[in-house]
């Protein structure tokens, strides 16, 4: 019996953070064996630790790396990923950990290894040349730069040896390492060539527009057209969930009342819900479907997609009153405090896609398996969850639900109920076999996301524990992760990383104002208070004179171009998220300063946004608040009735409504002045600033409130 002694490493790395030293299995015995490290092994990333036992002879990102490639005038090669990534594993498998490739990496280059999670604005900025260079992106991203960071050549996956139509990376680096060496003027002169045209490209801002209603409609209608009217989403496969796109249908059909968009958004929650990416025993969406009907997912499962969708669904339970919507609210919520939360009370990044070699293989099921564990309950779950014999992906089976499951459903109504306590025991069984990777690093905005998320379940459902949870992340942020002023962007055993990100304080700022309204019977106002002293430093730190927004402050000497990204991708633009809710922060607090700097930062991207609305969604709610009527809805006082009026305000899609409830022991905001308390409850609806009468039942706030 022989077992990969870089296998090992790999594994207990990632575990233990550091590995000098593991045991090599024969069947004469155990002996020790000293494994190989690289500097990698001193970083605090899982996706770094799990190349630190490569013979490739990795950097990190850093002065000591790009220091030697200067002074020994050797390209880089710059390769970046992610843990949860699965054909980053495949080309370590294939070509990292391959001694004769590691040998050309060593001779030629000076090899980096970056953790994209960790570095969102080096990811950017070589994600752009990328495109740039060969029309795609992706992970692994695989860039050769010049020693002054200018890359020369650029692309994704690149197999060991050609195929799958693409050049073999062993012929890749033979020949870029004798170009350089033989042919290095052409090649620097190639690489300023192509640095000047992306970089032209990439600071380049389009006049300024007019800021009008028209630039939403235009997005909308073209958002709806890139719909699939079959199986619901945007786009074909590779289909992405665009939890904001959804929720920016929704928006519209609230302000035109327009049916299409409604049935848009539900037509795609209902698929992810329905497909294979959506875990139907423990909760939780994959990152993507591969194919056009939401049935074969990548199996990683990622914080912000979850957080975000969690929105979306609550946001739709609020439009539809459909309790399907809630259901997957509280799973996917679930999910998350289960099997993503750290004891800290912060929300681990991501979980990986294989577990034991193989994408998938924690999640498929074989209809032995299941009759083997549900015994004479197997035949309906087979039936409802459509199990075969022969599967639906690679000989396995997907859990999914069809049609067919419902017609089934129907002719067994005695089968609902049951159905339950049937998935929970798969589950359990399911935990018996090798877990994927859990990339347990906590990032500062992604937990921003998963905050504003399990406020919106706490508010559709009531369950204390979702609040609970988002109060325990605000509070690991605010005790650990800002030190001295300066929010941390990724925090993992103990270790903070440098450097500050514009992302973090956007949807920490978002999360923070979403509880603010949710958590109105402890000290609320702290949370106001924090999100005042971000956004101030936010602003300081990234917003430029014009109102740009940058991912990065000013003036670091590792990035060749200053960053900033106006459109949406896998998470929103950060730079959008941020105007939003500088925008509702003036409002609560009064401080004109916050709203105007939202406005200039609007300014700065409507020439993009007038090229490019379906693309900048996120920008798009941040103008629709802008632009249109300010709801506030004012609580003070205590009564009876005051849980069943929030329960009311709550229940209700009201996506532009600030609430305020009067807190315990604070100085109150100007937004309760001449609202003070009384015996009994009150209630002001407020449009711009002009309340009607305060109510003071429930009948009489339900009025209002369907007045909005």
């Amino acid at each position: 019996m022989y077992v990969s002694l870089r296998r090992i490493g790999r594994t207990a790395a990632i575990a233990a953070g550091t590995l000098l030293v593991t045991f090599l299995i024969t069947t004469d015995g155990i002996m020790a064996d000293t494994l190989k490290t690289n500097r990698l092994i001193d970083e605090n990333s899982p996706y770094l630790l799990s190349h630190a036992h490569n013979p490739v002879d990795w950097y990190p990102w850093g002065e000591e790396a790009l220091t030697r490639a200067r002074l020994e005038d050797k390209p880089i090669f710059l390769s970046i990923g992610y843990a949860a990534c699965h054909w980053c594993h495949v080309m370590e498998r294939e070509s990292f950990e391959d001694d004769s490739i590691a040998e050309l990496m060593n001779r030629h280059f000076i090899n980096i290894k970056v953790d994209r999670e960790q570095r969102p604005d080096l990811d950017h900025i070589y994600m752009s040349f990328t495109t740039a260079m060969t029309g795609q992106g992706g992970w692994p991203m695989s860039v050769f730069l010049t020693p002054e960071l200018k890359p020369f050549f650029a692309g994704t996956y690149f197999p060991p040896t050609d195929r799958y139509g693409r050049p073999g990376f062993t012929k890749i680096l033979t020949t870029l390492g004798e170009a350089y060496r033989d042919q290095k003027d052409q090649l620097l002169s190639s690489s300023r060539e192509i640095f000047d045209k992306v970089t032209e490209a990439f600071e380049a801002s389009a006049a300024p527009s007019l800021l009008t209603g028209q630039l939403i409609t235009t997005a909308a209608d073209q958002l709806l057209r890139s719909t699939d009217p079959v199986h619901g989403g945007i786009g074909t496969a590779p289909k992405f969930p665009h939890p904001i796109e959804l929720q920016f249908f929704f928006r519209q059909y609230r302000a035109t009342g327009d049916l299409r968009f409604k049935e848009a958004a539900e037509k795609a929650l209902l698929g992810m819900a329905r497909g294979g990416i959506y875990d139907h025993l423990g909760g939780g969406f994959a990152r993507y479907s591969v194919d056009a009907q939401w049935l074969v997912p990548h199996f990683e499962k990622m914080l912000y997609d979850n957080a975000l969708l969690a929105e979306s669904y609550a946001a739709a339970w609020q439009v539809t009153g459909d309790e399907r919507y809630r259901t997957v609210v509280c799973e996917t919520l679930d999910w998350l405090l289960r099997e993503m939360r750290d004891s800290t009370g912060g929300f681990y990044s991501a979980i990986d896609a294989d577990s034991e070699g193989e994408e998938g293989k924690f999640y498929v099921w074989s209809l032995e398996e299941v009759e083997t564990v549900l015994g004479d309950d197997a035949e309906a779950f087979v039936r409802y969850y459509n199990v075969s014999a022969s599967g639906n992906w690679e000989g396995h089976n997907i859990l999914h639900l069809t049609d067919g499951s419902d017609r089934f459903l129907a002719d067994h109504s005695d089968i609902s109920g049951r159905l339950p306590e049937l998935r929970e025991r798969l589950r359990l069984h399911r935990e018996s076999r090798v877990r994927p990777l859990t990339d347990d690093k906590i990032l500062t905005s992604w937990n921003g996301l998963a905050i504003s998320g399990l406020c919106a379940g706490y508010q559709v459902t009531g369950e204390r524990r979702y609040l609970d949870a988002a109060v325990d992340a605000a509070t690991f942020i605010e005790t650990t992760l800002i030190r001295n002023g300066s929010l941390t962007h990724s925090f993992r055993l103990g270790r903070h990383s440098e450097g500050e990100f514009l992302e973090d304080y956007a949807y920490l700022l978002r999360g923070l104002l979403a509880l603010y309204q949710a958590d109105i019977d402890a000290d609320n106002h702290r949370w106001l208070r924090l999100a005042q002293r971000l956004a101030s430093r936010g602003v300081e730190l990234f917003m430029g004179e014009n109102g740009d927004l940058f991912l990065r402050e000013d003036s670091l000497p590792d990035l060749i171009v200053r960053p900033r990204d106006e459109t949406d991708s896998a998470v929103p633009a950060p730079g959008s998220l941020f105007l939003d809710a500088l925008m509702r922060l003036g409002r609560l607090t009064g401080e004109d300063s916050f709203a105007a700097a939202a406005e200039r930062g609007l300014r700065a991207i409507s020439g993009k946004l007038s090229r490019y609305p379906a693309s900048m969604t996120s920008a798009l709610l941040a103008l629709d608040y802008w632009l249109n009527d300010k709801i506030e809805i004012v609580v003070v006082g205590r009564g009876d009735d005051r849980d069943q009026m929030l329960t009311e305000i709550r229940s209700r899609y009201l996506p532009t409504a600030i609430l305020a409830v009067h807190p315990t022991g604070a100085t109150p905001l100007p937004i309760f002045t001449g609202r003070e308390q009384t015996n009994g409850v009150r209630v002001y609806v407020c449009r711009n600033s002009t309340c009607r009468l305060p109510a003071s039942t429930v009948e009489e706030l339900v009025e209002q409130l369907q007045s909005l």
